[in-house]
């Protein structure tokens, strides 16, 4: 019979420190990678060199992926911060500050309108792409939810975590006709799937099982409620907690709101949400451009300090 061999090929080595992470485009012609020295790269398979550097995340990059359309990235990381960028235009497209520890995971799903993430704040947490803020944060696991991945058709998803559990969801997202989406996700990222709900999804991912008397009640009875369940799961109890159907971008959620703040309609606080967040991305954007260009300026002074002065010749 054929005998397979596994041929090394080539070594890419700009990292500084560990890597975590690399990954293939879609097409297979980029890989990206993810490092202790706080960058994610962009390497060309075929000239088998670095093509970008991101230096965007304040600390060690845990995790990288490519979006479904190869056009983009989204990188994970110990400043507990989530990033995507347009590998095309080598520009930071979002930033979002949703967890309140390391964030471990993350997965595109199959649309590229959605994005599931793992934290050490024992959460998870679901993004809507398109209009660029958190539609959820589930609850599940005992301690940090160290990965998470969704399955092939998006129907599904799946988290480990330190308390040793593998936790299986239920997307319920509403993405209209999966052959429809996959034939167009090649066009501009984030705008390829029809929404059908106001809140971009088609109903609150699937409960979660998790061991009995270890779901936290949320203050707000009408989001939270505990029932028992009737999985066939030996001697061990479970129960089931719904997730609430929609919170905001705060690190953790809290729906025993102020009268004040539960006074400002729902619209207008998403709104200025929105805003604040656009506003975040802004000022990285300043910083990074500001830490650039003094980058330049010393090479530039070293430059300068290297060429020799030439001497003006006496009369």
């Amino acid at each position: 019979g054929a005998v397979h061999r596994q041929k090394f090929l080539c070594s890419l080595n700009q990292h500084i420190n560990w890597v975590r992470c690399a990954k293939f485009s879609p097409d297979g012609r980029l890989i990206v990678s993810a490092s202790d020295d706080k960058t994610i790269k962009i390497w060309d398979k075929a000239m088998r060199e670095c093509i970008h550097s991101f230096y965007e995340h304040g600390g060690f990059v845990n995790y990288v992926d490519f979006h479904p359309s190869g056009t983009c990235i989204a990188g994970a990381g110990t400043d507990n911060t989530v990033k995507v960028w347009d590998v095309r235009m080598n520009k930071l497209l979002q930033h979002y500050q949703v967890h309140a520890a390391v964030v471990n995971s993350l997965s595109f799903h199959l649309t590229g309108n959605y994005l599931v993430t793992a934290s050490n704040d024992s959460t998870l947490k679901i993004l809507d792409l398109l209009e660029g803020k958190l539609l959820y944060t589930l609850h599940g696991h005992q301690g940090p939810a160290t990965c998470v991945a969704f399955s092939r058709d998006g129907d599904y998803f799946a988290s480990g975590g330190s308390d040793e559990q593998v936790m299986v969801w239920k997307s319920n997202f509403d993405i209209g006709d999966p052959g429809d989406v996959l034939r167009n996700q090649a066009s501009t990222p984030f705008v390829n799937c029809t929404l059908k709900t106001s809140r971009g999804v088609g109903s609150t991912p699937q409960q979660e099982y998790v061991k009995a008397g270890a779901a936290e009640q949320l203050p707000d009875s009408n989001y939270t409620k505990t029932r028992a369940a009737g999985p066939d799961t030996g001697n061990q109890s479970y129960s089931i907690r719904e997730v609430p159907p929609y919170t905001t971008s705060a690190p953790t959620v809290n729906q025993s709101l102020q009268p004040e703040m539960a006074a400002i309609p729902l619209t207008l606080a998403n709104t200025l949400e929105h805003i604040v967040t656009q506003l975040d991305v802004l000022t990285q954007t300043v910083a990074i451009l500001e830490q650039r260009l003094t980058l330049t300026e010393d090479k530039l002074r070293e430059c300068l300090e290297r060429v020799p002065v030439s001497v003006r010749p006496t009369d």
